[in-house]
């Protein structure tokens, strides 16, 4: 004769605490930028996903601080360097339609080059093998980053430079690169840089707090940059996003950014082929805008940013889709760290 067990909700929930036993507890993620956000080191938003499952975002700290307006995880922040990873792919996208060639020289797109530049091809700039010295190394970019400059005109002002080394012979990071492929997406598209961003991959792929920034925009939950020092928190040094083109320019959200990793690197805007391009490493581990570790299958692929008042870190891991994406609208140095952390605590 069959046996009648009452099962009352203590009885239940006994077994559910028995289960998460056996699972393990959930990870800590709070428990590591807390700490950083306590000691005044990080104030921004993060977010861990995998696949499309968000497993933790969270925003700390203030957007903006003399008005007590705090950050949320939909706040648009600068991103920096981050942007060059869609530089590159803007360039990719008029590879595919046959109005690039990635193994041609730049002089193709560029009246009266220098004579340095002959041997410059289009694949040298954004691996950062071309040898163009980095204008934001000169002696007088402090005092002229406040100033409006289009990528023509900051063009003028390395091009007449020596180069650092013969193209494709060794790698070093360089901006100018990336200006220079902004310059060429216009002159190719007939467009501007930022119109044909926002056509062809933050419309495409529905980015829909992703842009190229500029101080006159109207920018609803725009964080604002702030600097540390010994006498504390300040406003961070103004600088025209205008000659951050191609290789800083852009402001996005931690959420639009999960999105824009997962297209790229799930093959949702460039074919295998480019992509297979995009991410091979060359000196430095240097991709097209990225840095790839591992190896395939295994990688890591990922970029930071940085720009004056802001810090950021965005990283991929290929083996389960892993998206860890940091922002802060701070000038601190712990970002790289913090995603390195949150996406070991995900393994």
């Amino acid at each position: 004769m069959a046996q009648h067990i009452r099962v009352t909700r203590r009885t239940l929930l006994a077994l559910a605490g028995s289960e998460f036993a056996c699972r393990g507890a959930e990870p800590d993620y709070d428990g590591i930028v807390r700490p950083l956000v306590d000691r005044g080191e990080f104030m921004g938003a993060v977010l861990v996903s995998r696949g499309e499952q968000i497993a933790f975002e969270k925003a700390y700290g203030f957007a903006d601080l003399e008005w007590n307006v705090p950050n949320t995880v939909g706040g648009k922040f600068r991103i920096g360097s981050i942007s060059k990873q869609f530089t590159a792919a803007c360039i990719l996208i008029l590879v595919a339609a046959n109005k690039l060639g990635l193994d041609a020289p730049i002089t193709t797109w560029i009246a009266n080059p220098p004579e340095a530049w002959k041997e410059v091809t289009l694949h040298h700039l954004p691996t950062q093998t071309s040898g163009i010295p980095d204008f934001l190394g000169f002696s007088d970019f402090q005092m002229k980053k406040a100033l409006p400059s289009s990528p023509s005109e900051t063009i003028l002002r390395f091009r007449d430079r020596p180069l650092e080394f013969r193209p494709g012979t060794e790698g070093q990071y360089s901006n100018s690169g990336y200006v220079l492929l902004a310059y060429i997406i216009e002159q190719v598209s007939g467009e501007t840089f930022a119109s044909f961003l926002g056509k062809h991959i933050v419309s495409r792929i529905g980015l829909r707090d992703t842009g190229v920034d500029t101080h006159r925009a109207l920018l609803p939950h725009r964080a604002r940059g702030y600097i540390r020092s010994q006498q504390g928190l300040g406003n961070a040094d103004y600088i025209d996003m205008s000659i951050a083109t191609g290789g800083g320019s852009l402001y996005s959200t931690v959420e639009d950014l999960r999105r824009w990793t997962l297209t790229l690197h799930g093959g949702g805007l460039v074919d295998r082929a480019l992509y297979q391009r995009m991410t091979t490493p060359t000196y430095h581990n240097y991709g097209y805008g990225l840095e790839i570790r591992g190896q395939v299958g295994e990688r890591i692929i990922s970029h930071p940013g940085g720009m004056e008042g802001f810090a950021a870190s965005l990283q991929f891991r290929e083996r389960d889709r892993l998206v860890t994406a940091v922002l802060a609208n701070l000038n601190t140095n712990v970002v790289g760290r913090l995603a390195n952390q949150l996406a070991g605590l995900a393994a």
